[in-house]
């Protein structure tokens, strides 16, 4: 197992990790160094729209765009996770951005219609807040069997429906979570 996460990739949650923050989580990793790691959950819808969450005066959202639970820290921040060009964007990861500016904002807005109009997956999310960890916290969580990385694959991102990203990403590396002993060390925080 890795102990260290190169980014972008994601980080899955496994089963020992009964965090409620992070349990069956997937999480899209766009930054680790000496400081820490920062990633958004991109697999857990949140109970409220992109509308309810941004202040007045932002661009006119349609109230049903769902916004998604992007981690505990800075739940008053969101951002636009898309595939869309985008030069104002905060981290460009290969053909995943990160970004709120005005162009990402507008790009939720299309692709949300045109989701609704051919029943498709949405190919863009408006995420509320972050997970971090600090300094070497999670290669210290990975090495004690918390997490497992695999690489940031675009169809998993974009084409797979959030209910179904967990096990897929399961899949993808070739781990059955029924057949995981949980670890006998505890994490470290």
């Amino acid at each position: 197992m890795t102990s260290s996460c190169s980014t972008p990739s994601l980080i899955v949650a496994l089963p020992q990790l009964q965090d409620p923050n992070f349990l069956k989580s997937v999480v899209l990793m766009v930054e680790s160094n000496e400081k820490g790691s920062m990633g958004y959950i991109i697999n857990r819808p949140a109970s409220y729209s992109v509308r309810d969450v941004l202040p007045d005066g932002e661009p006119d959202i349609p109230p049903n765009i769902p916004a998604w639970f992007g981690g505990p820290v800075g739940m008053d921040r969101g951002v636009v996770i898309h595939n869309r060009p985008d030069e104002q964007a905060s981290n460009k990861l290969g053909l995943i951005r990160v970004s709120s500016s005005p162009i990402a904002m507008e790009s939720l807005v299309e692709c949300h219609q045109e989701a609704e109009k051919q029943a498709a997956i949405y190919s863009s999310r408006f995420v509320v807040g972050y997970a971090g960890w600090g300094p070497r916290q999670l290669e210290r969580e990975m090495k004690a069997g918390a997490w497992i990385q695999v690489d940031a694959g675009f169809d998993l991102i974009f084409n797979t429906p959030w209910q179904d990203m967990w096990d897929q990403a399961m899949k993808r590396i070739g781990v059955n979570p029924m057949n995981i002993a949980p670890t006998v060390q505890p994490f470290l925080n």
